[in-house]
């Protein structure tokens, strides 16, 4: 999966509770600081995830912070082509 799509969705699922300007600077400057390119594996997509969850913890706490990166794990493997 290219990386761009994969923001483009993580960005899709977070955007309704932190906003769109906020989801999609975290997931790009988190993209830069782990060296994802072009490309994406479901690895990094994970990891991307996991880094993300961190912040999600602080502005929705633990529970819905899970709910959303569920969510996001489930919409990426969506674009991906996967069940």
């Amino acid at each position: 999966m290219r990386s761009t799509e994969a923001v483009r969705v993580i960005v899709g699922v977070m955007a309704p509770y932190i906003g769109d300007t906020m989801a999609r600077s975290a997931a790009q400057a988190h993209c830069r600081r782990l060296g994802i390119g072009e490309s994406c594996t479901a690895a990094e997509r994970e990891a991307l995830l996991a880094r993300l969850g961190a912040g999600l913890n602080i502005f929705l706490g633990r529970e819905r912070s899970g709910a959303v990166l569920d969510q996001a794990r489930r919409a990426l493997l969506a674009a991906d082509g996967q069940p």
